[in-house]
């Protein structure tokens, strides 16, 4: 076994080159442009969590996904987004030339931060967003207790 000093600039000649060659691959022909998408790129659903003063509300952002994919789920602390993105029956593609998009079964785990009665929760899917709303489960009124 033949030992090799540890040189930190060369690790960094290696990431620098990799990186050249992504930039490379995105503007390369679409054959490259879809072994960079296998390589890692994965289909992201945007969210955004906040609270009202009575609710949890998270939307979520499923472009070209139809309600009847969606599938949402509680388990435990945490709201589960489940989504199948299908492919269009289209006519047949002889010549790609780019293909970005991404088609298959993903899903998306959020917690659940605040103390919510999730028997509660209402959902709608409206122009691609999924919106859940949970009502805020409050702390009782604070009661003395009497020590004997």
């Amino acid at each position: 076994m033949t030992l090799r000093r540890f040189n930190p600039l060369e690790e960094l000649l290696r990431l620098q080159r990799e990186l050249e060659r992504l930039a490379q691959s995105a503007i390369s022909p679409a054959g490259e442009m879809e072994k960079g998408l296998e390589r890692g790129l994965k289909f992201i659903m945007p969210i955004e969590v906040y609270e009202t003063p009575s609710e949890l509300v998270i939307k979520v952002e499923l472009p070209g996904v139809k309600k009847e994919d969606t599938e949402v789920v509680i388990r435990d602390n945490y709201l589960i987004v489940k989504v199948e993105k299908k492919e269009e029956a289209e006519e047949n593609k002889e010549h790609v030339h780019i293909r970005e998009r991404i088609y298959g079964k993903f899903e998306r785990i959020i917690p659940l931060t605040t103390d919510v009665d999730t028997d509660n929760a209402k959902a709608t899917f409206k122009d691609g967003v999924l919106e859940i709303r949970f009502p805020k489960k409050f702390a009782t009124q604070e009661k003395k207790i009497t020590i004997e």
